[in-house]
């Protein structure tokens, strides 16, 4: 009998050698088994060898795929972009998380974004009346509004409109605001058939519709954001011009920076995509809103906080402004308070400052009564009550009442006139008070102007 790596079958002279393919096809080889299976094994180690090189070749590709979508702005087919077993098979979970990973990159980078100041002073105004001489108008109680912007105040308000053209129709037509306040605004520029967004495509989710910075990113009117602007939506447009007018002419001369040099606002009204947050009325969950808010507030570092009155203002009583002065104060952001004019004499006594600046965050309204309980939950849940948060915004409003107090008695009412354009006059003294009261980085200061 043959041994070891010899095999006979019958009829054999002389013993075989066990060599491919006898020892496969070969009866009674006794070799049969083990080679088998050790063809089998290195058939199939090299199948995993094969599949796992074009799995990375194909990895490799999909890379230099979304790469090639966000330098051509191809945002739809970036989030069209799938990864499949079958193209990617044991690569498929390392190619999910780099197409997840670029849209996410994508999406923040587009909630950075600010609005240029720039484009504020010199050309958002003209924007407005061109469009808005376009659209139609109509008087509802609200006042003059698009027909975008009356569909949207109606759902916020809790109207049910059984026939939404005929309640349109029934309203009297109207001439533009040459004034708007913001709703009026983004209900022409944010959303609607006008607004500057429509049809480009959203870089966020990859639908139709963007917003406003994003759609101004391409003629350089939007980049990375540098001071968040605190705010509220019924203010008018003249107020928040006039608030900003003051706040740069000062701030220009203290750090010698011009607007060509790039002062981006993160200003809501033109970041968030207001197709989808009040045109379509989609609402993100409370936990994801406040992340959004907290990095964007902490990733720039500055926040300009606009009040429109020292006297019976609005800013107090709406609850994102309470809630946004109380972030910056927890993380120890550096807080500016811009006011449309200086109101010297506005608070005379600690009475009127404490009146002033009372705050009930659990009485504050929002525009949007959803955001409103959202955040009046995430309160309740972190802090038990409201008075934590109400004497954290009173304090920090008391700096600045105290600031603003010092600086007026200090201050000639000549030199703080109320000019509504960049060409106020600034002394000597008003710009070396200025640079004293420039609050160092993270200390959580707080100046007034």
């Amino acid at each position: 009998m043959c041994t070891g790596q010899m095999y006979a079958q019958p009829g054999d002279e002389v013993c075989r050698k066990c060599t491919f393919p006898s020892m496969i096809l070969g009866e009674d080889n006794r070799c049969t088994p083990l080679y088998t299976a050790l063809f089998l094994l290195a058939f199939f180690l090299l199948l995993f060898f094969v599949l796992a090189v074009f799995g990375r070749l194909r990895l490799h590709c999909l890379k230099r795929h979304l790469n090639k979508l966000v330098a051509g702005k191809d945002w739809e087919e970036l989030h069209s972009t799938q990864a499949t077993l079958f193209e990617f098979g044991l690569w498929k979970h390392q190619a999910c998380k780099e197409v997840t990973a670029c849209k996410q990159k994508v999406k923040s980078q587009s909630f950075q974004l600010g609005i240029s100041l720039q484009y504020v002073f010199e050309r958002l105004e003209d924007v407005y009346k061109d469009i808005a001489q376009k659209a139609e108008w109509r008087l509802d109680e609200w006042g003059p509004v698009t027909n975008s912007g009356y569909l949207v105040k109606a759902r916020n308000c809790g109207l049910q409109l059984l026939d939404a053209v005929a309640a349109w129709d029934a309203l009297p037509t109207c001439e533009y605001p040459k004034n708007p306040n913001f709703h009026q605004v983004a209900g022409l520029l944010a959303y609607g058939p006008l607004a500057l967004g429509k049809h480009l495509c959203c870089p966020r989710d990859g639908q139709p519709d963007c917003s406003i910075v994003d759609a101004l990113q391409a003629e350089s009117s939007s980049a990375k954001a540098t001071w968040f602007l605190s705010w509220v939506w019924g203010y008018s447009f003249s107020t928040v011009y006039k608030a900003l007018t003051r706040w740069w002419e000062r701030h220009r001369i203290i750090s010698g920076a011009s607007l060509e040099d790039g002062i981006y606002m993160w200003w809501c009204v033109f970041v968030n995509n207001q197709f989808r947050m009040l045109e379509a009325g989609l609402v993100e969950e409370p936990g994801d809103l406040f992340d959004v808010f907290g990095q964007q507030l902490e990733g720039i570092g500055k926040m300009l906080m606009c009040l429109d009155s020292m006297s019976s203002g609005q800013y107090t009583s709406r609850i994102w402004c309470i809630f946004e002065v109380f972030v910056a104060c927890q993380r120890s952001i550096p807080t500016t308070v811009i006011l449309p004019e200086l109101e010297v004499g506005a608070v005379a006594s600690v009475k009127d400052l404490t009146r002033e600046c009372k705050v009930d965050a659990e009485q504050a309204k929002a525009s949007v009564q959803k955001d409103a309980d959202a955040i009046e939950k995430h309160i309740k849940e972190k802090h038990q009550s409201f008075e934590y948060v109400n004497r954290t915004v009173e304090h920090a409003l008391w700096c600045e009442v105290i600031e603003y107090l010092e600086r007026s008695e200090s201050a000639q009412p000549s030199h703080e006139s109320t000019s509504t354009g960049p060409a106020t006059t600034l002394t000597e003294s008003d710009v070396s008070m200025e640079k004293s009261e420039m609050p160092s980085a993270h200390t959580g200061k707080c100046i007034l102007q």
